[in-house]
């Protein structure tokens, strides 16, 4: 090999590895190692998170809560929109280009199997030459489709560990025609990915994606962007959108962009950054690689930079922290406070209480009232269970003896309650007046764990007798 072409290589490679492509392939990877082995971990009693439909359960952190716990759901929700609009509000839609599936898989597709293994594109940095129709070409997309399908069904499968624990997923594997539902959750999600990505392709970052729509609300002239330098470079387009006819550097030989197009070519969602920030940018910064290595040949910065409107044209920093995101820093930290406080107050028992059907009965001197109780143990532990009322006058007919549950389960019982038909006419001069009229007296009734006193639940009720 002669030196020019030693250099050439050694050049490429340089470029390669200090590229931002470089580095967004590494956050890929960690990206694929985090969400594979997140479902495998486990904290305290749980997983580090999980969103258990059959269970009726959320994991957060290695704390289980269950249907009736569900009162920090509502603050993960608000964190998660507050993190995105923060997040696009300081990097724009760095999301897209960096973390998102989507792109992801369309870099295993697109970049890895048709153009690294099978040479269906020439290279990497030209995604806008359209692929010649011949026999030989559809069968090399007929094999990049057979060589990508394993993808889309692992990446589904993973997916589904955050909905069913990865144990009980095998297990639906091993005895397929018990879990029907879930194998054709699996099917269809996995087909809906495969053709998504071997068909729509980016036209889905592009005119389907939601978060596209709600980018432009967010930026503001200091948030970063793939941003052309217009003073150095010169104009592409005019005001109206329209790209000038003559080069820049025939209008003016100051003018630094060759004209090279490879920030162009390079771009999946075939956009020409040059004309500004456009909704299709997915911020995968390809058109900055490309300006810098072409620029580097000719011993100059790159044209295009990761940068923000006004520090473009001020010549100075990006200014990251700003009142917008500082505020939204100011949130988040007041709802993961609130979320902290919320699961440090997590309760070892819950309980419900539904009045029976019937009001009362009265039998032998006694008014009755039936109730049905649903105890449910959150703990990790079998505990067992009583209860008692605040009216020494009302006593327990039913349930005798306590109740033993185990750990995260859950126990329904019918309770009746009775009370002297004396005590409950002389209870209505030790209550409201609004409430003894009707013949509702309210009650409060404590359960608690007998083996464990600091396990308590206080429900308000009421006891209904006759009207008097």
């Amino acid at each position: 090999m002669d030196t020019h072409g030693f250099q050439k290589i050694k050049d490429k490679s340089y470029y390669f590895y200090q590229s931002f492509r470089f580095k967004r392939y590494i956050i890929y990877i960690l990206i694929t190692i985090l969400a594979i082995g997140l479902p495998f971990v486990h904290m305290g009693e749980g997983q580090v998170f999980l969103i258990s439909f059959e269970h009726k359960q959320i994991h957060l952190l290695g704390n289980i809560y269950s249907a009736q716990e569900m009162y920090l759901l509502p603050l993960l929700v608000i964190f998660l929109f507050v993190f995105i609009f923060f997040m696009t509000s300081m990097l724009g839609r760095v999301w897209c280009g960096w973390g998102c599936p989507q792109t992801i898989f369309r870099v295993i597709h697109r970049d890895l199997i048709e153009t690294k293994i099978l040479g269906l594109r020439t290279q990497i940095n030209n995604k806008q030459r359209p692929v010649r129709s011949d026999l030989k070409n559809w069968l090399k997309k007929i094999a990049s489709c057979i060589l990508f399908l394993p993808v889309p069904i692992a990446a589904m499968a993973v997916l589904l560990f955050y909905f069913v624990p990865p144990y009980e997923f095998l297990e639906g594997i091993n005895a397929p025609k018990e879990h029907m539902l879930l194998l054709g959750i699996w099917a269809a999600l996995s087909a809906v990915v495969f053709f998504d990505i071997v068909v729509v392709q980016e036209r889905f970052c592009i005119y389907l994606c939601p978060y596209a729509r709600v980018q432009s609300v967010l930026f503001d002239d200091d948030t970063l962007n793939p941003i052309y330098d217009t003073q150095r470079g010169g104009l592409i387009y005019d005001k109206k959108d329209m790209k000038i006819p003559a080069l820049p550097q025939k209008r003016n030989p100051a003018n630094e962009c060759v004209s090279c197009n490879h920030c162009v070519l390079v771009c999946p969602t075939h956009i020409d950054i040059r004309k500004g920030m456009q909704l299709e940018c997915i911020n995968c910064l390809e058109c900055v690689d490309a300006c810098t290595m072409t620029m580097g040949k000719l011993n100059k910065p790159s044209l295009i930079n990761w940068s923000s409107s006004n520090a473009t044209s001020t010549k100075q920093k990006v200014r990251l922290w700003r009142t917008k995101t500082i505020a939204y820093i100011g949130v988040l930290v007041l709802v993961i406070g609130a979320l902290i406080v919320g699961s440090l107050e997590k309760a070892s028992m819950i309980l419900d209480i539904t009045h029976g059907g019937r009001l009362y009965s009265v039998k032998n001197g006694y008014v009755k009232n039936t109730y049905i109780f649903l105890f449910q143990n959150t703990s990790s532990k079998t505990h067992t269970y009583t209860f008692s009322i605040d009216d020494p006058h009302i006593s327990i007919v039913r349930p005798k003896n306590p109740l033993s549950i185990g750990a995260r389960g859950k126990m329904k019982v019918v309770v009746v309650l009775r009370m002297p038909m004396e005590a409950a006419k002389q209870a209505y001069g030790k209550h409201d007046v609004t409430h003894a009229k009707r013949g509702i007296l309210p009650i409060a009734i404590k359960a608690y764990s007998t083996d464990d006193p600091s396990i308590t639940s206080t429900q308000e009720s009421v006891f209904i007798v006759p009207d008097f």
